[in-house]
């Protein structure tokens, strides 16, 4: 209770809280607070109703125990506040849409889905394990402390394709500038080598700067011919050619290889704006229930309403369901629009996605809900204040989520055999390089043929 009151024995405002009588209220009234926080349920039966989700919450023992993280996050919170926790299994296999969305889809004639929304607004059950906090939801129930804060992603199936441009890619700019660098810098060097030598012992140069430049570039092709025209040239520049092309040569034949069967992602789309103008066959899926189902939803204008307006959203029952559209080889591409652990932790062997957007699109807090007449709200959330602050929320995040995206991780990769496209930047040089000479020896003949003409 706070404030200040005019004392008229001191003629000055006092705290409300030196009054006897408001102190009293104020003690009484911190004691029914601290009560309803720090309750002691006497081993009360919690009903927690729910149904299974691989990693978040599993039924054993004759459905009379639960495991997973929110399984284990209630588990704990019964030893920690003293209450008996009867798991339920329930029939629903969603969470349904809540009791406004059912009125309105009501209203208009349109079907809809009921879950476990239903059974805690009815007060059929006092606690439901996870669901994400959006507003919508607090007028069928109450929220606990937030568990975590999840991120929306795009997975959608994308094998990639080749590099073409890998020749290119081998070095960077950077490297390939020392590199010529290095090799004019050598040229330059041999070249006045040879001047200097042949004067001393009296000999007669009879090449060129050209020439020289034209049978390094040759030696750091690998092609190591030498004419007798460039003898006379410096041994240690020789050997410190030799060596250069040579240690040259392997480093590109070391990442040879590794970028000639390199993949390249390059997805048609970034994000739900760039999905919806750029492409044609792609479809967004979201989970029934979800904060991305209720933004499609509920989006009056923008890339959302759009998808939703062209039939480019659809929303499935079950993350089962949301994998096998997403892993079918049909025309329509359909892309998984859901928090990024919950792929990961539920991710199945049949096939790859692939994930793109940027990580903060849509950002909600994963929590629990609670029946809206249960009174011990702040006792819940003491709870998992205590889990969060002992490490023991992120260790069982670790253990089930965590543990499982480092899994996803490991892939076997399947040795495939190299592809025309993968080396048609290469035939394309030595192509190029065919036709160059052709066409040199072309004007060389000319001029020859022109030359004896004249004589």
């Amino acid at each position: 209770m706070n404030g200040v009151i005019w004392n008229k024995m001191q003629e000055t405002f006092v705290p409300i809280s030196s009054v006897p009588v408001y102190a009293m209220l104020q003690q009484e009234r911190l004691k029914q607070s601290r009560e309803l926080e720090t309750h002691n349920f006497q081993l009360q039966n919690l009903t927690l109703t729910a149904f299974e989700e691989k990693h978040y919450l599993q039924f054993y023992d004759n459905n009379t125990k639960v495991t997973g993280i929110c399984g284990d996050v209630w588990t704990l919170l019964a030893q920690v506040l003293n209450f008996t926790l009867q798991p339920v299994k329930s029939n629903f296999n969603s969470l349904g849409l809540t009791k406004t969305t059912q009125e309105f889809l009501r209203k208009y004639n349109m079907s809809y889905q009921v879950g476990l929304l239903d059974t805690i607004s009815n007060n059929e059950t006092d606690a439901i394990p996870k669901l994400e906090a959006f507003s919508n939801h607090l007028t069928d129930l109450q929220f606990t402390m937030p568990l975590w804060l999840s991120s929306h992603r795009l997975f959608f199936r994308y094998d990639g394709i080749y590099d073409s441009m890998w020749v290119t890619k081998a070095f960077s700019w950077k490297v390939w500038f020392i590199i010529f660098t290095t090799l004019l810098l050598l040229t330059v060097c041999s070249f006045w080598s040879q001047i200097l030598l042949t004067r001393i012992r009296d000999k007669h140069k009879s090449t060129t700067f050209n020439e020289h430049i034209f049978y390094n570039f040759g030696m750091l092709c690998n092609q190591s011919y030498i004419p007798d025209a460039l003898n006379g040239r410096s041994r240690i520049l020789e050997t410190s050619l030799g060596l250069f092309c040579s240690i040259l040569s392997m480093a590109y034949g070391a990442v040879l290889f590794i970028y000639m069967t390199k993949r390249i992602l390059e997805p048609p789309f970034d994000d739900v704006d760039s999905l919806v103008n750029n492409t044609k066959h792609y479809k967004i899926v979201s989970l029934n229930g979800s904060v991305a189902e209720m933004i499609f939803k509920i989006m009056p204008f923008g890339a959302y309403a759009a998808a939703r307006k062209t039939g480019r959203f659809v929303s499935a029952s079950t993350v089962d369901e949301m994998h096998i559209l997403a892993c079918s080889t049909q025309r329509d591409v359909y892309v998984l629009y859901l928090p990024e652990e919950e792929y990961y932790a539920r991710k199945q062997l049949m096939c790859d996605l692939t994930v793109t957007g940027t990580k903060h699109a849509i950002q909600s807090y994963i929590a629990s809900g609670l029946s809206r007449k249960f009174k011990y709200t702040r006792s819940i959330n003491l709870g998992i204040l205590k889990l969060i602050e002992t490490g023991l929320l992120n260790l069982l995040r670790h253990d089930w989520l965590q543990q499982e995206t480092d899994n996803n991780i490991i892939k076997v990769t399947k040795i495939e055999a190299i592809r025309m496209d993968q080396i048609l930047v290469m035939i394309g040089v030595l192509c190029s390089g065919v036709v160059a000479a052709l066409v040199v020896l072309i004007i060389e003949k000319v001029v020859y043929a022109c030359t004896l003409k004249r004589l």
